[in-house]
C-alpha cells in the first residue's frame, strides 16, 4: 500500500493507495494528525541521521546523494506501512480511539 501523506495545515491527510478504493477515505482529525506526527517524527529522525553521518560519507555526486535520499526514504515508507495502515483500517471500522493511543504512547508522539 503506497501512501502519500499531506501536511498538517491541509484538512487531515489524503490517503492514496495502489489498489482502487470505493470510496474516498475520510479520516477523522486524530487519525489523520497521529499519521502526520508519525510521519514528521520518522521524518526527522531520518534527517538527523543523514546529517550525522553527511561528514563519513564523503563528497557525494548528486547522483549519489539522490540514492541516499531514495533509500532513507523508502526505509521511512516501509517502516510506516503497518501503524498507517493499522490507523487507517482501525478508522474505516470506527475502532480508532484504541489504535490512536496506542500509536501515540509506542511512538512517543505529542497529543
Amino acid at each position: 500500500m503506497a501512501l502519500r501523506l499531506l501536511s498538517r495545515s491541509g484538512k487531515g491527510v489524503e490517503v492514496v493507495t495502489n489498489t482502487e478504493v470505493d470510496s474516498p477515505r475520510a479520516l477523522d482529525s486524530d487519525v489523520s494528525g497521529t499519521i502526520v506526527s508519525l510521519r514528521e517524527r520518522f521524518e526527522a529522525v531520518r534527517r538527523s541521521e543523514i546529517h550525522r553521518v553527511r561528514g563519513r560519507l564523503g563528497n557525494l555526486s548528486p547522483d549519489q546523494e539522490d540514492v541516499v535520499e531514495s533509500l532513507s526514504r523508502g526505509i521511512i515508507d516501509k517502516v510506516l506501512q503497518a501503524p498507517v495502515a493499522m490507523l487507517v483500517n482501525a478508522a474505516a471500522a470506527n475502532q480508532s480511539a484504541f489504535i490512536v493511543e496506542t500509536v501515540r504512547r509506542i511512538f512517543n508522539l505529542l497529543t
